[in-house]
């Protein structure tokens, strides 16, 4: 295998046709010089200069080194500097993921704030739910993800940063009967039609445990969709009520009251996800701007 280093030391020996005049050059001792050239001709099996003839030439074997050594150190110094770049996150693609909400709320400012510092750097960016985000975060194809929950991303194979607390609140018609008051109680909306997800999916059944144990009542799932931007319209609409994470009521449509619940109900939480032990410092800028992003006011509508 070619030491690089020496090789470099070699080239130079040539170019100035003198051990001494490369010593200069490097700033080595001319001794150093001549061992590392000895090694280098050790490693290689070959006389790389003729040391008898004044000035150094090399020898055929140095000289068809020599016909490579641009080219190679080349190559590596193009390695170093784009490593360099990436390490100093001047260079290379971010890949993230997020959930609806997210994007549609705090997660521009922040792209666009990393994107400022950092405008060398590519971006992918994919609108994920929490479960296919943290499987991409843990297979090595994204490199950050925000994701929610209402416990901690518990993996072994990832990192995690909090973000905020997502609380629920109450999304009214504006004419609704109990729109003008400052607090309402779930137990007030039975018998209310609710717009909620399909009865699988995890969100909805937050919505039946709350309701039973709040109110003591089935809330009457009259409208179903999988879609959470549809909810408000529906509501603005005055066909149902629902009950909303903070982010997923930002911006808070015409037509549309948000009212916070009296006792509070479990929030959801949210976190950056990065893939643990893997350095990457252009994912840990952006989970600095997400941090910021994240803290801004107005993502808790209905305070």
């Amino acid at each position: 295998m070619l030491d690089l280093r020496r090789l470099r030391t070699f080239r130079e020996v040539i170019g100035r046709s003198s051990f001494s005049a490369a010593a200069q050059a490097l700033d080595y001792t001319q001794s150093s010089v001549s061992q590392q050239i000895t090694t280098l001709e050790r490693d290689l099996g070959v006389t790389l200069v003729d040391r008898t003839s004044r000035p150094v030439k090399p020898t055929a074997a140095g000289a068809a080194v020599l016909a490579h050594a641009d080219g190679l150190l080349a190559q590596a110094d193009a390695v170093e500097r784009e490593l360099d770049a990436l390490t100093k996150g001047e260079s290379g693609t971010l890949r993230m993921g997020g959930f609806f909400t997210a994007w549609a709320t705090f997660l521009p400012a922040a792209v666009a704030a990393f994107s400022r510092a950092h405008p060398g750097v590519a971006l992918e960016l994919h609108q994920l739910e929490p479960a296919p985000a943290l499987r991409g975060v843990r297979a090595g194809e994204l490199d950050i993800a925000v994701v929610y929950g209402f416990d901690p991303p518990d993996d072994e194979l990832v990192q995690r940063t909090h973000l905020l607390d997502d609380p629920y609140a109450v999304a009214l018609p504006s004419r609704h009967r109990l729109a003008g008051r400052r607090r309402v109680a779930l137990a007030d909306l039975a018998g209310e039609r609710w717009v909620s997800p399909p009865a699988d999916h995890d969100y909805t059944q937050v919505l039946r445990r709350l309701c039973r144990e709040y109110g003591d009542f089935e809330p009457d799932v009259a409208y179903e969709t999988g879609d959470i931007a549809m909810a408000q319209p529906i509501v603005a609409a005055g066909l149902a009520v629902a009950l909303l994470p903070a982010l997923g009521l930002v911006p808070t449509h015409a037509g549309v009251t948000v009212i916070r619940l009296p006792s509070t109900p479990p929030a959801r939480s949210v976190w950056t996800v990065r893939p643990r032990g893997r350095r990457a410092p252009v994912a840990a800028a952006m989970d600095d701007a997400l941090a910021h992003a994240a803290r801004r006011p107005g993502l808790t509508p209905g305070a």
